[in-house]
């Protein structure tokens, strides 16, 4: 695989997480503490990206770093565990009012009959 091909898989596969989060490469650019022509070039392909770059991008996207090379997944789901030390983590820096909600939701979830 060719350099600009990998740059461009990796560009491709930072969009489609961004895009399935619903951010704009602002919001995302804001997440990841990068600058959002950066990002851009970055997502056309067009930048050869630092391991410091990769990991700001994960932490932004709340993904896993290897997350980021799957490029043939379908999705972020595809690439994405639920585990109880991730939901451990999301429900840990919560707020009180979305852990009670959240709570609630899940409450919901695990009693519906399918």
């Amino acid at each position: 695989m060719a350099a600009d091909s990998s740059r461009k898989q990796f560009g491709k596969r930072v969009r489609a997480i961004r895009k399935y989060r619903g951010w704009t490469q602002e919001e995302l650019a804001v997440k990841a503490h990068m600058d959002s022509k950066s990002l851009g070039a970055i997502e056309r392909g067009e930048r050869n990206v630092t391991i410091d770059n990769v990991a700001k991008l994960a932490r932004g996207l709340g993904v896993e770093l290897h997350q980021l090379f799957l490029f043939d997944a379908k999705g972020v789901v595809a690439a994405e565990e639920v585990t109880e030390a991730k939901l451990l983590d999301l429900v840990k820096t919560a707020p009180m009012k979305k852990k009670a909600l959240a709570l609630a939701i899940l409450g919901e979830v695990l009693n519906h009959e399918e």
